[in-house]
């Protein structure tokens, strides 16, 4: 998914500001950067990582898959 770069610098604020835990925002951001390899389109990464951070509940089934 195309995003601009505001967008793209938009969500990377979020997660900091949003998600505290450390150990999540790390899952977080492996699984986004695992994804976006697979799939190759820019702002795949961020696009995963602002899906995981309203999906939290995904996070350890597709940090395993990813």
């Amino acid at each position: 998914m195309k995003l601009t770069e505001k967008q793209k610098t938009a969500i990377k604020v979020e997660l900091y500001k949003k998600v505290k835990n450390a150990n999540t925002r790390s899952k977080i951001i492996a699984t986004a950067f695992g994804f976006a390899e697979d799939n190759g389109e820019d702002g795949d990464l961020e696009s995963m990582v602002s899906y995981l951070m309203r999906n939290q509940d995904k996070i350890d089934e597709m940090h395993k898959t990813y």
